[in-house]
């Protein structure tokens, strides 16, 4: 009795309307732009989710800022006005703890994807962690928020006339904080870190240091990506070209196809615009291990008045 073997092919082939002709592809060929696709993709999946966590650390600092620009073209908030400042800060600060778990969490499996071994990224988040009582803070805290409370506890509106010697101009400020007696009723939050802290923490001090620190995660994670996706993005351009130059023209829509007994299986999309965009988010989001020792004030500068 004879079996039916499957036809199997693969190939290069334009989605248009008019016909195109189709180039054959290898196996290997195939498996190669599935590889790299994959290896792509998952290094588009880390640079989101530091721009994500990038863009919640911004909102942060932003809603702060607000409200001491409130603060002080508004006169005296009352309570309700501390609550709902209150209320804006948590919320933000929520989204800030979410966003650097979810970094944390994905980090070493997209690493993985790609082809690259995680082990060094996870020494430098060690060492952070290590290194700074803020970013121990900021780790037992995501676990608190998930579990058992809030972040912010109170919000210091603080003004004073500066130089002390002589004032001439009131300065507005505003320090969101976690209290470590109300820390102290959550049977789930970390004792070791509990036993370091203050009576108060500032939050955004912390979350600077903390952002920090998972920024040199971040550094140290596109070092060891970079070959990877290198080849990755290299072995897109050839193919890209190879089709230009067969077909004699620039085609949108190209893909690489599995067929089976003629039925399409499998296909792959190849193009680059979307890991242009992972490139322009490489541009944008320059890792600041530093970030613990910046600040942003309005105050004039340099004889300016």
């Amino acid at each position: 009795m004879m079996e039916n073997k499957t036809q199997r092919e693969r190939s290069l082939y334009v989605y248009v309307l008019d016909s195109n002709p189709e180039f054959p592809l290898t196996e290997d060929g195939f498996q190669s732009l599935k590889h790299a696709k994959s290896c792509l993709n998952a290094a588009m999946a880390l640079e989101e989710n530091f721009d994500l966590l990038i863009n919640n650390y911004r909102d942060l600092e932003l809603e702060a800022i607000s409200a001491s620009v409130n603060d002080m073209t508004t006169g005296m908030p009352d309570y309700d006005d501390f609550f709902e400042v209150r209320t804006r800060l948590n919320r933000r600060v929520i989204n800030l703890l979410s966003a650097t778990r979810m970094y944390m969490d994905q980090c070493p499996q997209l690493l993985k994807k790609i082809g690259a071994e995680p082990k060094a990224a996870k020494e430098v988040s060690s060492k952070a962690y290590d290194d700074a009582f803020e970013y121990r803070f900021m780790e037992a805290l995501r676990n608190h928020v998930q579990h058992a409370g809030l972040a912010v506890h109170g919000v210091t509106m603080g003004k004073s006339w500066l130089p002390a010697e002589a004032p001439e101009k009131l300065q507005f400020s505003i320090t969101p904080y976690a209290s470590r007696s109300v820390l102290e009723e959550s049977s789930g939050f970390k004792r070791a870190v509990l036993d370091e802290c203050p009576d108060q923490v500032g939050i955004i001090s912390a979350a600077r240091i903390h952002v920090g620190g998972i920024s040199s995660v971040h550094r140290k994670a596109r070092e060891l990506i970079d070959p990877f996706v290198h080849e990755a993005r290299r072995l897109f351009q050839d193919t890209i070209a190879r089709h230009e130059g067969e077909a004699e023209n620039r085609c949108l829509g190209l893909f690489a196809l599995a067929r089976e007994d003629g039925e399409i299986v499998e296909k792959i999309s190849i193009l680059l615009d979307w890991d242009d965009i992972r490139q322009n988010l490489v541009r944008k989001n320059h890792p600041i291990e530093n970030l613990g020792r910046r600040f942003v004030t309005s105050e004039a500068k340099g004889g300016a008045v």
